[in-house]
């Protein structure tokens, strides 16, 4: 009788070794570049959110000869605002500081006021409405910190004639460095930090 002897099949532990070497191998080259992919497709949140601003404050300053540092009572509001837990924005936008006696029609008033007759502002941000925080300039988002919104950068500021307003936010997942981007009422859009 002739016996038969089964060819066995399967893989050995050094070819399954391999295996598990090449795949670490290109994860460990796809990972970091995938992260890098997602902090730049974060930053087009930065630039929408600048142009948005830019657009109110021209729009505003079409109406009432003036900036303003009132973002959110002149329209402008991004996308995802808001103080809930689903929120996904990743910058603040804003200004470092609203001067007061730089703004309205005559260059001498409050900058955070949303009205303005040529004397006085109409009506103005309140220090505790829901949609203004920081001085009033700072858009609150639950995408940034605390740390985030006071890292304005102090030349972004608004006046009668002229303002610089910036996005600072924390997209990149391998470092706690502020990525930020400014624009002025020029439409002249700047990444002051690049940190993904």
């Amino acid at each position: 009788m002739r016996k038969l002897i089964k060819k066995q099949e399967g893989f050995t532990l050094v070819e399954l070794m391999v295996v598990v070497a090449i795949i670490g191998i290109l994860a460990a080259v796809a990972i970091p570049n995938y992260q890098k992919y997602q902090a730049r497709a974060r930053q087009s949140e930065a630039k929408v959110a600048l142009a948005a601003a830019f657009t109110a404050e021209k729009s505003f300053a079409a109406e009432q000869s003036t900036y303003t540092g009132c973002l959110a009572r002149i329209g402008y509001r991004p996308d995802g605002y808001g103080f809930t837990s689903g929120s996904k924005r990743y910058y603040a936008v804003g200004f470092s500081a609203v001067p007061t006696n730089t703004c309205g029609p005559n260059g001498l008033l409050d900058c955070l006021g949303y009205q303005y007759s040529a004397t006085a502002n109409t009506q103005a941000c309140a220090a505790n409405d829901d949609e203004i925080a920081f001085s009033g300039s700072v858009k609150a988002s639950t995408g940034a910190t605390v740390a985030q919104k006071t890292d304005i950068a102090a030349a972004a500021t608004v006046s009668k004639n002229a303002f610089l307003i910036q996005a600072i936010g924390n997209v990149s997942t391998t470092t706690s460095a502020m990525d930020a981007w400014t624009m002025d009422d020029n439409k002249l859009l700047q990444n002051t930090a690049n940190n993904i």
